[in-house]
């Protein structure tokens, strides 16, 4: 499985090094960006979502799938309790809004679901993505207010934001055929699944075309970069890790939520950054440098994961 992987991270870095030139190059500007964004996160993810639900939900599944999602919700909460705990003098006003989201959200979606599916197909696709329900909530919820504290949502609010995400819509949906016995035309699944084929390169050269934007790094970001990078690449994943072995889960449930944990800070922490006039530059940077050392810490977390299963 590490031999695996590591095949895995070097397709994925032909994908980031695709996406970075067609930046440079001007083949890819930032409307390219947009659109490029909101088709992964608009038509190819909920596709791929939607084709693996209902080609391998079953009921030991969909149990499987609900003890998922109340251990990603735990360890979000917690994750949340802690991000709360103030960071002293280390960092900036600016650089601890950066610090906190990044410990809360990872690009899982982007990097974790394509490295998820390579490894254990279309029932890894389904797993992934219900354990990313609390991380998505998280994202667009209590996220956005830590850059923005004027922000408040209503209960309602978030709770609307819950019901209408495409994901959850989706993920609904396949579970309403498979519980009916419902099937699609096969020219129609057919269709759907190619779609959802898109899903990795398309996300990835996005990302790709993100790393290539101006960074300026000072010595001081240096090393707030690699502690936040420290801990999201290695502390986070490890803690989970153990959550894992202490609740007897088998090694694809593990393998699954240690490597979807110890995915670098999410590329929307730099949109967030720059939609509310933050420090942009260290959280660019902060992206960057996790998304390039997570080629090599996934690795090692799987590596130590085949050790001890």
């Amino acid at each position: 499985m590490t031999a695996s992987l590591i095949e895995i991270q070097f397709t994925i870095l032909t994908y980031l090094i695709i996406g970075f030139i067609l930046f440079k190059t001007r083949l890819i500007d930032h409307h390219a960006q947009v659109f490029i964004s909101d088709l992964t996160i608009g038509v190819l993810l909920p596709a791929s979502v939607f084709t693996s639900f209902i080609s391998n939900l079953t009921l030991d599944l969909l149990k499987s799938l609900g003890m998922i999602l109340v251990f990603a919700t735990v360890i979000e909460v917690v994750l949340y309790l802690l991000t709360k705990i103030p960071m002293g003098n280390r960092f900036s006003h600016s650089e601890a809004c950066i610090a906190r989201y990044g410990m809360l959200v990872s690009n899982g979606g982007l990097i974790g679901t394509p490295v998820v599916e390579a490894l254990f197909g279309s029932v890894g696709v389904m797993c992934c993505n219900v354990f990313l329900i609390p991380t998505r909530i998280m994202a667009f919820s209590a996220g956005e207010s830590i850059f923005n504290p004027s922000l408040k949502r209503s209960g309602r609010e978030i709770l609307y934001s819950i019901l209408t995400n495409r994901i959850i819509i989706v993920m609904v949906l396949g579970m309403i055929l498979v519980g009916f016995h419902l099937t699609l035309p096969s020219p129609v699944f057919t269709a759907l699944q190619k779609i959802g084929g898109c899903l990795s390169p398309f996300s990835l050269i996005l990302v790709g075309s993100m790393l290539a934007e101006k960074m300026t790094v000072t010595k001081t970001m240096i090393r707030n970069i690699a502690l936040i990078s420290f801990l999201r690449l290695i502390l986070i994943p490890l803690a989970v890790l153990a959550f894992c072995l202490l609740m007897r889960q088998d090694f694809q449930t593990t393998a699954i939520m240690t490597l979807l944990m110890g995915m670098p800070v999410g590329s929307t922490c730099a949109s967030f950054s720059k939609k509310y006039k933050g420090n942009e530059a260290f959280a660019s940077s902060v992206v960057f440098v996790s998304t390039i050392l997570s080629m090599v810490t996934l690795v090692l977390l799987m590596q130590l994961m085949e050790m001890i299963f």
